[in-house]
């Protein structure tokens, strides 16, 4: 197994066997999604995307989850919108850039909650595998942030109704769900987890990765710049209204948030 020799504090990188691994490594938070996670993140991506010994691109999740989402803790305080403008468009956008960027194949293995943004990572990939045991929500509205990425790229690869629903009500599906509404593509016993990755990446090494790149090309003329515009203008502003302080506050202080008073 070789190494990547740059040193990631909140992520694991590895290459073996043409696949490179880019495991979230905040297991004591649940792999939430803080500034170092989200630059860590595009470097992996980064790496992945440059690395010619890599051929398919696995994101995962250590110990209990995949992530939680955003690490409310260290952004629900914003002290200025220049800060706040500057985790939107300095460490949110230009990561998920190189996840559009990348024309490898990406594969979520996940195991656990994924809420959040961690739901929106495993969204935005190519094909997602899931324990059985796994959990998906997008749940940014519960805390007054935004899941802002789903209805860029949701419409495209989920019944639309429950995208809907999911994004106004906070609500979680399993994993058996998230596949028959399009948002996971194996749904899987635990122990089957590794076996069917496997499976798929012999599979993908059967083709042509001109041929993966030629068609991740076309499927990312459906992401319309006007929209992610749209979309980071909208964390934006959640993240920087009352809201957001109302449930960031609360989610410190485990209580539930009074939006409506």
């Amino acid at each position: 197994m070789r190494v990547v020799d740059k040193v990631l504090e909140n992520v694991e990188y590895t290459v073996a066997d043409h696949l490179a691994r880019i495991e979230m490594n905040r297991p004591h938070v649940l792999n939430a999604l803080s500034k170092g996670m989200f630059r860590d993140l595009r470097t992996a991506l980064d790496l992945a995307t440059r690395d010619n010994n890599a051929r398919v691109v696995e994101i995962t999740g250590a110990g209990k989850a995949f992530s939680a989402g955003l690490d409310i803790r260290e952004v629900g305080g914003f002290k200025s919108r220049a800060e706040a403008r500057e985790f939107v468009y300095g460490l949110v956008k230009p990561f998920w850039d190189q996840l559009f960027k990348c024309e490898k194949p990406i594969i979520s293995l996940v195991d656990g909650p994924a809420y959040g943004a961690g739901a929106e990572i495993a969204l935005a990939s190519d094909m997602v595998i899931a324990s059985t045991e796994s959990i998906f929500a997008f749940s940014g509205g519960r805390v007054g942030a935004l899941c802002c990425m789903s209805g860029v790229i949701g419409p495209y690869l989920m019944n639309g109704r429950k995208l809907v629903e999911m994004n106004l009500s906070g609500t979680a599906l399993a994993a058996d769900e998230a596949r028959d509404y399009g948002l996971v593509s194996h749904s899987v016993p635990k122990q089957e987890l590794v076996p069917t990755l496997e499976k798929i990446i012999r599979e993908i090494m059967r083709v042509s990765p001109i041929s993966n790149s030629s068609f991740k090309r076309i499927r990312k003329t459906d992401l319309s710049n006007t929209k992610l515009k749209t979309a980071y203008s909208e964390l934006l502003r959640t993240i920087t209204s009352k809201d957001f302080r109302e449930g960031s506050s609360a989610f410190v202080a485990k209580r539930a948030p009074e939006y409506y008073r």
